[in-house]
């Protein structure tokens, strides 16, 4: 049981072509940092503004899909482009189920959790909505249940500033609030109030919660 994650850039058809490269490429650095971090990651970016994700520990799925949202909410505050990629930043769907076939060098993925993550956000995309998720083989009541907390965690992320935004993705990617400060050339003081404004506690407990759920053994 791996998971996949399917995304899209919300309304990238509103940037310049210019800026959908800088973005792209700015993206595919992020991805290929998760390759380092996250044994068995690899990510492809497709048709111009879509990724797929192939997570092989899928307790991370929902981490990482966190963040390449925060990312292209961030990178989207450089560009002129609509509301709603600077406030959504992606669309994105995780299925987490069996894979058949994942190879980076044959660059293809096979199997169902990548039907299930494509289908959903195809279906996501139909009806206006933001995120989904989907774990094949768990009852229907317990699946809901994912989705509708997966689908508030990305309601209280969309909520962020550019600036909240900043703070919560590097405390995501580990970084203690003294080297935030440096980073982003602010006082400690301002890294603290954007993490307590932007709820950082609730959301690194929800996703630490998400990464304790066991769902090898409630499918049996």
């Amino acid at each position: 049981m791996i998971a996949t994650i399917s995304a899209d850039i919300v309304r990238s058809t509103s940037l310049q072509t210019e800026d959908l490269i800088i973005l792209r490429n700015r993206l595919r650095e992020l991805l290929d940092d998760f390759e380092k971090d996250y044994p068995g990651f690899w990510a492809r970016i497709v048709r111009g503004d879509s990724i797929e994700c192939v997570v092989p520990e899928y307790r991370y799925a929902l981490r990482i899909a966190i963040l390449i949202k925060l990312f292209v909410k961030i990178q989207a505050g450089d560009f002129d482009c609509h509301e709603l990629l600077q406030r959504h930043g992606i669309r994105f769907s995780i299925g987490i189920a069996d894979i058949s076939y994942a190879d980076k060098a044959e660059d293809l993925i096979n199997g169902p959790a990548i039907y299930l993550s494509g289908r959903n956000l195809d279906e996501i995309s139909r009806r206006d909505l933001y995120t989904a998720i989907e774990v094949e083989s768990v009852p229907k009541s317990l699946s809901d249940m994912v989705d509708s907390y997966v689908a508030l965690l990305n309601n209280l992320v969309d909520s962020y500033s550019t600036k909240q935004a900043e703070v919560v993705f590097y405390k995501l990617l580990g970084y203690k609030e003294v080297d935030i400060s440096k980073r982003l050339s602010i006082y400690q003081s301002a890294v603290n109030m954007r993490s307590t404004s932007a709820q950082w506690g609730l959301l690194n407990t929800a996703i630490k919660d998400f990464e304790d759920l066991d769902f090898k053994r409630i499918c049996g």
